[in-house]
């Protein structure tokens, strides 16, 4: 996929990376204009950003929630004025890759859950595959339509602990698969949790250290 195959209206994340710092921020398509994607121009704490330095380097990540994230590297990020309007111009000089934005270590599980979604009052039961401290993976039933959710809910319990303490997260889809069984598999990213995850994450992967998995 071309950066320049973005379609006006389509959300894109510009993640920017400085020595030890990373900012994200969320950009809108507003056009497309000689393989040059224009952005509506991207603020950061209420500022219009200024992406000049070459010592920035800039990744844009597109999510269509049908499959794994794409990324674009070494992209660059100009000012641009277009009939009267100003917008941010990014280019970039190659095709995208398919990304797993889950780099941290991840535990399997296959465990039950609830998922919670705002149109079934109780809840659908879900088991849930893998778990990181920023992702998730479950198989569902049912198909989520995005226009269904904003934020997915999903809770299971630690049955390792005496009292089986419930584990809450609120994740948003990246991407999913339909199953052949007629099921479907959500990869999410978490956006909220208890504290109480990366402690089960944190035992979870000791308990495997300790019993050579």
């Amino acid at each position: 996929m071309k950066i320049s195959d973005l379609k006006k209206g389509q959300k894109v994340t510009i993640r920017c990376k400085h020595k030890t710092l990373l900012v994200d921020m969320e950009a809108r398509v507003a056009g497309v204009r000689s393989e040059v994607v224009l952005l509506e121009l991207i603020r950061h704490d209420g500022q219009i950003v200024d992406f000049s330095s070459p010592h920035v380097h800039i990744i844009t990540i597109y999510e269509d929630g049908e499959d794994m994230p794409k990324a674009w590297t070494n992209c660059r990020i100009q000012r641009r004025t277009v009939d009267g309007r100003q917008f941010h111009a990014l280019a970039a000089p190659k095709a995208s890759v398919k990304v797993n934005r889950r780099k941290v270590s991840r535990i399997i599980i296959d465990k039950q859950g609830k998922l919670k979604i705002s149109n079934v009052p109780n809840g659908v039961d879900i088991t849930i595959h893998d778990l990181s401290v920023n992702g998730i993976g479950f198989q569902c039933p049912r198909k989520i339509e995005e226009q269904d959710v904003r934020h997915l809910y999903i809770q299971f319990l630690d049955e390792d602990r005496e009292d089986e303490e419930e584990i809450k997260v609120e994740a948003r889809v990246v991407w999913k698969k339909e199953l052949p069984e007629g099921a479907f598999f959500y990869g999410c990213r978490i956006v909220n949790a208890g504290e109480n995850l990366g402690y089960y994450i944190a035992e979870k992967m000791r308990g495997d250290r300790d019993t050579g998995f």
